[in-house]
């Protein structure tokens, strides 16, 4: 009986430990799954829409999401708005949890989106429909239409799959619009400091732009840089990805002159087009490979040393051949 109650514990010992190691690798390997997987479960598009429109109007679009898991998935959706967050253009979700209120709010505008079922790799479309309020503000509005997925036998148990992704949407309401940006720096850094007296390159260049205005800009222009002739080293292009800036934000942009080897003073100006208007700033920088010159000063120095102890030395000895030579006698 005690070695049969004995095989009992072990028994159950044994399978306690197989399923916390089969529990842990399930675990460690639904990480690596989420981590390996772009969107987690879900991928959508477009990431960005951008509508003009009059206030009092209804506006639609297209949603498209795409199951990229192996199993089924039901995907729910929720409009939250957001605002920007630092100078990269990364967005800040106002939801439930960290409510605040926004001038710039789409929030209450859009209609009840069905939830989507999708099977592994399937594509389906949805359309977003906004009813615009009579009387919405004139300039921009920003929101984002966010999407969870769960499989169905979670449905209903408040757990997702993973985090949620969405679509960012800036509207830009006619009416009284303030286009306004400000230069508010111009300036150089490499390796991310701040400076103007460089040993070499490559050198970056990084505009911040203020939005002073109601409504989002895409702004687009170059950097000109010339040397101390005059002769133009090189132009860049601002916002090549073609950011916006938002209302009451500012937006910083890098562009980087991979030059490495230059010399003496240069002059950079920036001129930035935005909504039919232009700003622009301007800085200069100096450039000066002072080690490599100190290492060619120095070899110069050693070389001139070098000629003139061994000129020394032959003179020297020359006029020590020359003393030591017995003299002939002179003929009479």
């Amino acid at each position: 009986m005690i070695k049969k109650a004995e095989a009992e514990v072990f028994k159950r010992i044994s399978f306690g430990v197989i399923a916390a190691v089969f529990l842990i690798l399930s675990v460690a390997g639904l990480g690596f799954a989420q981590e390996a997987t772009p969107g987690q479960g879900l991928e959508i598009s477009p990431p960005l829409v951008e509508l003009n429109t009059d206030p009092g109007k209804t506006v639609s679009f297209e949603i498209r999401l795409r199951n990229i898991t192996q199993g089924t998935l039901i995907a729910k959706s929720d409009v939250d708005d957001f605002v920007a967050q630092g100078e990269e253009g990364q967005p800040k979700l106002l939801t439930e949890a960290n409510a605040e209120p926004s001038p710039y709010s789409i929030k209450g505008w859009a209609r009840a989106i069905p939830e989507v079922r999708l099977v592994s790799q399937e594509v389906k479309a949805t359309t977003i429909t906004l009813d615009v309020p009579a009387d919405a503000s004139p300039g921009g509005h920003y929101g984002v239409v966010r999407y969870t997925a769960a499989p169905p036998e979670l449905e209903g148990t408040g757990v997702a799959l993973s985090a949620s992704i969405g679509s960012l949407v800036l509207i830009k309401v006619s009416g009284d619009v303030k286009e306004s940006a400000k230069f508010e720096e111009f300036f150089t850094t490499q390796s991310g400091k701040r400076k103007s007296f460089f040993e070499y390159g490559p050198i970056t260049f990084v505009e911040r732009v203020k939005n002073e205005g109601n409504v989002h800009f895409k702004p687009i222009g170059t950097v000109r840089i010339t040397n101390m002739f005059g002769k133009e080293a090189g132009v860049l292009t601002i916002n090549e990805k073609g950011g916006n800036v938002l209302p009451a934000s500012i937006r910083k942009f890098e562009q980087t002159l991979n030059s490495k080897w230059m010399f003496g003073r240069y002059n950079a100006e920036a001129n930035i087009q935005y909504a039919g208007k232009n700003i622009s700033g301007s800085l200069s920088f100096w450039v000066i490979p002072y080690k490599l010159i100190a290492v060619v000063l120095g070899g110069l120095i050693a070389l001139f040393l070098a000629i003139r102890w061994f000129l020394r030395k032959y003179v020297q000895r020359a006029i020590s051949k020359a003393s030591s030579t017995p003299k002939k006698p002179k003929k009479k």
